[in-house]
């Protein structure tokens, strides 16, 4: 049972019981829980000598990418932790957010650098053999960045606390153990595969094995031989497209987004035992967990979780995070009293789990875990240049922008092609696959609100 309650014990524990064990494996790179811990500390010795609070860090997740996150933390600062994949434009539009003091990016070699990515002087100079850490030093926190029903990218604080209490409670659901190899191939940077792919592993003396993204996922399974694979459900689809799962592979932990039956179904007839986990950033990933293909989930704490009169699914517990950075009045729109009003809907069934009915109408979730704020996005493409009114929504899995035109003669490539430079602004996250033009205005209802599942079977005509 973990009984850690700073990320130094975990570290320190680890080093002392396992040692030289294996803690970490990045291609031919091999740590052990002693060295990471000393890697860890050394670094947050080093961040000490600077005044400055946050500390982004950006690039792919690698060996010093996982040590320059402890390091932050060990240092009693927050690591916030930006998409390495997003456009220039993206990243800083999130780190004006925040008002970061440091950047620690992989692309001036994780050398200290001021907020404008220009390295400090005597930044590099790293030695702190004089220097000894004092472990009653406040810890710092992480920084995420999560979509809401009404904006996008509102950075979320994570605490020290928030992450072990999701850690502790998965253990008390799902065995992960020092003989597994965990593979980490999803993003980093959203609180599920932080969670499930880093501290959870590592928590429990297992191996880490970082993957080097979708390019490479088919050689990585094999290369790592994991036992245990956290993904979102766009991974494992693919995963199970081009028949990447490797033998030893006995856990997939699916999160960020619902498990489709049939890929749950799919799963379990490779003799996989598949996990999905209900959650979100506001509550660290940490309500539910399914186990049968009813899609009925088990809470993964018995009193973290409640129905409001409404139906809506309220959280509460040491897996609520303090909420949004220095934005009281967002924070406050989603958590009241320290409960969590998550914007889902559901009840319990006879057995006591957990039936999801409804997910948050103002959030997007898609298969590759990105999360969209639907008002936001259909804002911005209504104000492209002749569009009258548009509403984007997930169809098919994919991504769609219904269009309707100003000038009912124009062609669809004509918005196509406004919509891709769209894409290019936004990212890979945020790609819309789809544009479909209507002859008619969106389907509302008698309040004003559009119907989503009206205009669901006008696009799948139109498709």
């Amino acid at each position: 049972m973990l009984k850690c309650t700073t990320l130094y014990n975990m570290l320190k524990n680890n080093a002392e019981e396992f040692g030289d064990k294996e803690a970490i494996l990045y291609d031919t790179i091999s740590v052990s829980y002693q060295m990471l811990f000393e890697d860890a500390v050394k670094k947050a010795l080093h961040l000490m000598r600077f005044e400055g609070k946050e500390i982004a860090i950006y690039g792919p997740a690698s060996y010093r990418w996982i040590v320059n996150v402890f390091g932050t933390i060990l240092a009693g600062k927050d690591a916030v932790l930006i998409d390495s994949f997003a456009p220039a434009n993206i990243r800083q539009e999130k780190l004006s957010k925040v008002g970061i003091d440091y950047v620690l990016c992989s692309t001036n070699q994780y050398v200290l650098s001021d907020a404008g990515a220009n390295i400090l002087p005597g930044a590099e100079k790293d030695d702190v053999t004089e220097l000894t850490y004092n472990a009653k030093t406040s810890e710092g926190n992480v920084i995420l960045f999560t979509a809401t029903a009404w904006d996008g990218d509102k950075p979320c604080v994570i605490t020290m606390k928030n992450i072990l209490t999701a850690v502790k409670r998965m253990n008390d659901h799902c065995m992960c153990t020092e003989e597994d190899r965990v593979l980490s191939q999803i993003e980093l940077t959203r609180i599920f595969g932080l969670v499930y792919s880093l501290f959870w592993p590592l928590a429990n003396g297992a191996c880490v094995c970082v993957g080097r993204g979708l390019r490479h996922i088919d050689s990585d399974t094999f290369y790592y031989n994991p036992t245990i694979f956290p993904g979102t459900p766009s991974v494992m689809n693919y995963c199970k497209r081009i028949n990447a799962f490797n033998p030893e592979l006995r856990k997939v932990i699916i999160g960020d987004s619902p498990c489709p039956f049939r890929l749950y179904e799919a799963l379990n007839d490779r003799d996989i035992s598949v996990y999905t986990v209900y959650g979100s950033t506001e509550n660290t990933g940490s309500v539910a967990i399914n186990v049968s293909v009813d899609g009925a989930y088990d809470l993964l704490d018995e009193s973290c979780a409640y129905i409001a009169e409404d139906g809506e699914i309220l959280v509460k517990g040491d897996c609520i995070t303090p909420g949004y950075y220095n934005d009281k009045a967002a924070t406050d729109r989603v958590i009241k009293d320290g409960v969590h009003h998550t914007g889902d809907y559901g009840r319990f069934n006879g057995k006591g789990q957990l039936v999801i009915t409804r997910r948050n109408s103002g959030i997007i979730l898609l298969p590759t875990g990105a999360k969209i704020c639907k008002k936001m996005t259909s804002d911005e493409i209504t104000e492209l240049n002749g569009v009258a009114e548009a509403r984007v929504i997930l169809c098919n899995d994919k991504l769609v922008a219904a269009v309707v035109p100003i000038n009912k003669d124009d062609k669809p490539d004509k918005f196509k092609k406004r919509i891709d430079k769209y894409n290019e602004n936004k990212g890979y996250r945020w790609e819309i696959q789809k544009v479909v033009v209507l002859d008619r205005p969106l389907p509302r209802y008698e309040d004003g609100t559009i119907d989503d599942n009206e205009l669901e079977d006008m696009i799948l005509k139109e498709m």
